[in-house]
């Protein structure tokens, strides 16, 4: 399997774009596609969630046919614990949460859980009748046991892992008896990994880790706030008392131990790397580093089930500017795999184009979704977030430390725009694909311009920055970006996604 993972998150792509890049996914070698739809769609079962824009489900349905002419299998994905604010936000649905009105999973104490997604699985059923598979979701469960005195005392008694396996068991069945596999994202497993043991077999794990890769011996070693790189050194005991033997391959760390552990419990089990993910900044990811995980696990994955390439649209850019999307295989070159991508596209050699890339790949102040004030939760920025944002950065303490980041990163992303501006001379075709990269380079340098305004004006600091200018550039681009979000998004969205990324500091200026 060769899965490709559409995010409706925060992006409702337009129906001709999605046909379009449904037909690229297959030429590249995609046999599989993953929809996690949320509330791009108007479902019966949830309509206070429903979008004006969103489409019906006779338009996911032709959706779904014209990936199935091109030769795809469909599977859907419906988060069933935690990231599942798109539901859980509205008055009509809180009262499923473990805490009510905050960030939260569904709670799986409540019997009132398990009817209300036994419904909206049927729903989903109803569309999605031939896929072999259906994503259960249930990863990144944070805030589980907050306010439900059950979970609480069930957390407290030591009964976490089972309290979640218990609850993935029950949605299993319901997926077992409609004559599919049931699959979910592994992590929660992995930190909990007594659950292997309470769940049942047939589920199949998304193994899902976008950091590694082959030429970095380091781990991913997952714990309850998430998790972390490191070597040997970071190893800790309770590691090596649960995945002790998988650790290491020979003399060497395995840095595809979880993968091996899930397999040895007797999950099979999906390999996923990320072509978009945190910490990105939303104008452009780290692209050289993305190929490196990509062709990292598709390798893996290659000697298991497959391997699914994720890409998360509350990062905001183009898939245009995901070449890991394309040139994901499972290669040990990847200077080769950057090579071909731009000898393809822009009859030029790799490593210069993919330099400039790696000085545009840091995040700057305000250049993350969530720090602007918008994310998987909320869609839209309230007012004055900004400003609200610089006290936030200030209380903590970071605030100085990250105007001294831009200064420096302003630096690096000039130097990005320059270089990149040089190589465009000798580019001998793809001037329009190119012209994104530029684009996103200048929108890069005019943030951390705006970082250093913002926070220096905030801290009472002196700074070399031209307001008026700040304030054009971003008008600029934010018409710019509009244009070009427009080719890809419905048009509420567009609005929406050039408000997250230019609106909230177009505000601040006045």
């Amino acid at each position: 399997m060769k899965a490709f993972h559409f995010d409706f998150n925060t992006a409702f792509y337009r129906m001709d774009y999605l046909e379009k890049f449904i037909r690229d996914l297959r030429d590249w070698g995609y046999d599989t596609l993953l929809w996690e739809l949320e509330d791009f769609v108007r479902w019966e079962t949830i309509p206070a969630v429903n979008e004006c824009d969103s489409i019906s489900k006779a338009e996911v349905k032709k959706l779904l046919d014209h990936a199935r002419s091109c030769g795809m299998k469909n599977i859907p994905l419906l988060q069933c614990l935690g990231h599942c604010e798109y539901v859980l936000k509205h008055r009509e649905y809180s009262h499923l949460a473990d805490t009510p009105g905050k960030w939260s999973p569904y709670c799986p104490s409540k019997k009132e859980t398990g009817k209300f997604l036994q419904q909206l699985i049927n729903e989903y059923l109803t569309i999605f009748e031939d896929s072999p598979v259906f994503h259960l979701g249930c990863d990144e469960v944070w805030q589980l046991g907050e306010v439900c005195p059950e979970c609480k005392r069930r957390i407290a008694a030591g009964e976490r892992a089972r309290l979640m396996a218990e609850h993935i068991n029950f949605l299993a069945g319901m997926i077992r008896n409609a004559g599919k596999r049931p699959m979910i994202w592994a992590d929660m497993l992995l930190i909990y990994p007594e659950m292997a043991v309470m769940l049942d077999k047939d589920i199949i794990m998304a193994d899902w880790r976008y950091e590694l890769r082959n030429d970095r011996e380091k781990l991913w070693l997952w714990d309850e706030k998430g998790g972390f790189l490191t070597d040997e050194s970071g190893i800790t005991p309770e590691m090596r008392q649960d995945f002790g033997e998988f650790l290491y391959s020979g003399n060497q760390l395995n840095i595809h131990y979880t993968t091996d552990f899930l397999k040895a419990q007797g999950f099979e089990v999906i390999c996923a790397g990320a072509s978009s993910c945190f910490p990105d900044n939303f104008l452009l990811g780290n692209a050289a580093n993305h190929i490196h995980n990509c062709c990292t696990m598709m390798k893996k994955g290659m000697e298991n089930l497959g391997y699914l390439q994720t890409s998360w649209s509350v990062h905001l850019f183009f898939y245009e500017l995901q070449p890991a999307i394309e040139m994901v295989r499972p290669a040990d070159d990847r200077s080769a795999v950057m090579d071909e991508y731009t000898e393809k596209y822009f009859g030029i050699r790799g490593k210069e184009f993919f330099d400039a890339l790696d000085l545009l790949a840091p995040r700057v102040l305000f250049s993350g979704a969530e720090s602007t004030g918008c994310g998987k939760a909320v869609k839209e920025a309230a007012p004055g977030m900004i400003r609200r944002k610089l006290q936030e950065f200030h209380e903590a303490g970071i605030l100085t430390g990250e105007l001294e980041k831009a200064r420096q990163l302003r630096q690096d992303f000039a130097a990005a725009v320059k270089k990149l501006d040089s190589i465009r001379q000798n580019i001998r075709k793809g001037e329009p694909l190119f012209d994104l990269y530029i684009l996103a380079a200048q929108a890069l340098l005019n943030r951390a311009e705006f970082a250093i305004l913002a926070a220096s004006e905030f801290l009472g600091k002196t700074h070399d920055i031209d307001r008026q200018k700040v304030k054009c550039e971003l008008l600029r681009l934010s018409q710019s970006y509009l244009t070009e979000y427009r080719k890809r998004q419905t048009p509420l969205h567009a609005d929406r996604m050039v408000h997250t990324a230019f609106g909230t500091l177009l505000e601040y200026l006045g």
